[in-house]
């Protein structure tokens, strides 16, 4: 091998971490300029079962991430159940209701349209199956 290989080599070598360093960087911050900002809310649902069925759990499905279990608050109104939940972005969310059961084995699960509101009351009609699975929770007028 000559010199001149070596170089040439050598050259090619450095070039390839080089070109990592502005490339990589680049690359984050044009990932980070499309992600969502964060601005956290409470989200707060009052909830209840129409067959008479207990709210067993409530989960958050969030169009934008962060999607867990909200948590069970204080009472809602005579027939309902609130649940609170932070959302880690204002994007739309769905809830998932599970009526009947238990908190580990849901009877049923009715699932509601997606909204953006921060605050929703619920009827979740949990006898027909088949309503339940199609936004078989409906928007209540407070």
């Amino acid at each position: 091998m000559t010199a001149a290989d070596r170089d040439g080599r050598r050259r090619r070598e450095t070039w390839i971490p080089r070109a990592a360093l502005v490339v990589l960087p680049a690359a984050w911050v044009a990932l980070a300029a499309t992600l969502p900002a964060s601005a956290d809310r409470d989200v707060t649902i009052d909830v209840f079962c129409t067959s008479g069925n207990p709210v067993v759990g409530v989960w958050i499905e969030s169009r934008s991430g962060g999607s867990w279990f909200a948590r069970r608050g204080d009472a809602g109104s005579a027939m309902s159940v609130r649940y609170t939940f932070k959302q880690k972005f204002t994007d739309a969310y769905q809830a998932r209701v599970g009526c009947g059961g238990n908190q580990q084995q849901w009877g049923l699960t009715v699932v509601s349209s997606y909204s953006d509101r921060p605050y929703r009351r619920l009827a979740c009609d949990d006898a027909d199956d088949a309503r339940a699975a199609a936004n078989g929770c409906r928007d209540q007028t407070a």
